[in-house]
Formats: C-alpha cells, structure tokens, sequence
C-alpha cells in the first residue's frame, strides 16, 4: 500500500514538474537568448504576478502564464509574458478586453496592437505581451522579436473562426467582442460572439451563440419570461421590445441563438441576419 502511495506520488511530481517546464519552441527566438531566471504561474498562484487582475484572467480560462527575459547582442533586454489560455476565444477575450478603444493595431499574430513601448498580440491560445527593457530596443526591433514569437506559435495566426459567422458588408473594423458571461443580462448565457455595424445614422451589433440546443432552449424560456411572452419555444425568428435593452431581433434554432441589437429600423438589416444564420446553420 505504501510502496503504491509513493509510486503515484512520485508519477504526480513528475507531471507536476514536466507541465512547468518552458515550451521548447520559445526557448531560441533569433538574435536573442533567455538571460536569468524563468517565472511560471499557474491558476493557484497568477496573484502573485498580477493581483488586482487575476480573478480577470480566471474568468478566461486561464491556463498558465510564463514570464522570461531576453537579450541581444548589444545587452538589450525584452520581457516576454506568455498567457496561455483553454481555447483561442478565450485568449481573443482577454486580449479584446484590454485592447484600448483608439489603440494603434498592429499586424503581430492574429492581431495586435503598440502601446508605450510594448507589443500586445494574440495568437491562437496564447495572449501575448512583450515589454521594452533598458536599454532600450527600437520600435522596429521589438516589432520584429514580436513577429517572431508570433510564428513560433502559429503559421497563419487568425481570429477565432467563430467570426467568420458575421457578414463583411459595414462591418467596424475591430469591433469583434467575445462576452465571457451573461450576455443580455441573462444568467448563464455565456460565451457568446459579437460585431458591430455602421449605416448612416447608427451602430448595431449582431450577435451568435452555439451550443447544446438544451442550453439553448432554456435560454430562450428564460428570456420570454423576462419579457412576458407565453408561447412555447419554436424555432423561427422573434422580434421583441425588451424594457431594458430596447429592440432585439432573435432567431432560435436546434443549438442556435443569434440576432439584432441596437437597432431603431431592424428591419433594414433583415439581410445581415439572415446571412449570419445562413453561416451559423452550415457549420
């Protein structure tokens, strides 16, 4: 019995061990080498690294962070935080969240944007962060390490495919959200993807949830008692004046739940929708 206990203490050890050890593939980014000690968080102890936000980071699906430096050549120096998160969405959520409004994109990985001397990017699961050390390195040299690190995650790095399900026609250019959790005010609706789109005279969002049509369906049974609607739940689409988010357009269908907000004339963007729906019903 003993002899057992230990063996799979020490099997557990080992994995413990194996699972901190730095991804081989970041370990010769070209022209630089790691220089002192590598840092490695996990869900149990991100607050260490970043306290006032790692409840934050949880929330998507925070997987384990590394935090290394690197130097060149000419002594410069570059810190590298690596956040790996459960899935790309998440990662793209995280990054999204903290994407400023008016931020200065930039083409590292799927997407990426340049902020007082740093690189903040996302590539596939990863949400990656890149900070300028002393000395410092030039704009394009920092760029140019954040490309690379960007290829050593992925070859053709690209936003969640979920978006794909969203029309290209006066779409806003980086208006791609990802919320994390009860969406429209509805408890347990979560997850669900959003874009925003221009006319004329206003800005709408549309919107896309997939998943378990039985988590669908109760959704929908949750948000027809909100606005007192007493038929039963049928797959088609529902126009409704909500009293606290205004007009919304949904259509519902087997593990489906996408529509139309914050538009005065919903029917104007009729076509959007139903292309969306159309995307959302072939995948």
């Amino acid at each position: 019995m003993i002899r057992c206990l230990l063996v799979s203490l020490f099997f557990m050890v080992t994995i413990t061990v194996a699972s901190q050890d730095y991804p081989a593939k970041f370990v010769n980014v070209d022209g630089w080498h790691i220089s002192g000690e590598k840092q490695y968080f996990s869900p149990e102890n991100l607050y260490d690294y970043i306290n006032g936000a790692s409840d934050f980071y949880l929330g998507y699906g925070f997987e384990d962070l590394w935090v290394v430096d690197y130097i060149n050549a000419s002594n410069q120096l570059l810190t590298l935080e690596l956040y790996r998160h459960n899935n790309p969405m998440l990662a793209y959520g995280i990054y999204s969240e903290e994407r400023p409004l008016k931020a200065n994109i930039s083409k590292t990985g799927a997407q990426g944007f340049v902020e007082d001397g740093a690189v903040f990017f996302l590539a596939h699961d990863y949400y990656v962060k890149i900070y300028n050390g002393q000395p410092q390195v030039a704009k394009n040299e920092l760029i140019s390490f954040s490309e690379k690190v960007a290829e050593l995650i992925c070859d053709n790095c690209a936003l969640p495919q979920q978006f794909d399900w969203f029309p290209t026609q006066n779409k806003i250019d980086y208006s791609e959200r990802y919320m994390a959790e009860n969406f429209m005010g509805l408890t347990g609706f979560d997850g669900v993807c959003t874009v925003e789109y221009k006319s004329a005279d206003e800005k709408v969002r549309l919107f896309a949830f997939k998943g378990a049509d039985e988590k669908c369906h109760a959704l929908m049974n949750k948000y027809f008692k909100r606005v007192g609607y007493k038929k039963k739940v049928k797959a088609k689409q529902y126009n409704f004046n909500d009293p606290y988010i205004g007009k919304v357009v949904l259509i519902y269908d087997d593990g489906i739940i996408c529509g139309l907000l914050d538009a005065k004339e919903t029917g104007k963007y009729q076509d959007l929708l139903d292309e969306m729906y159309s995307k959302l019903k072939m995948e």
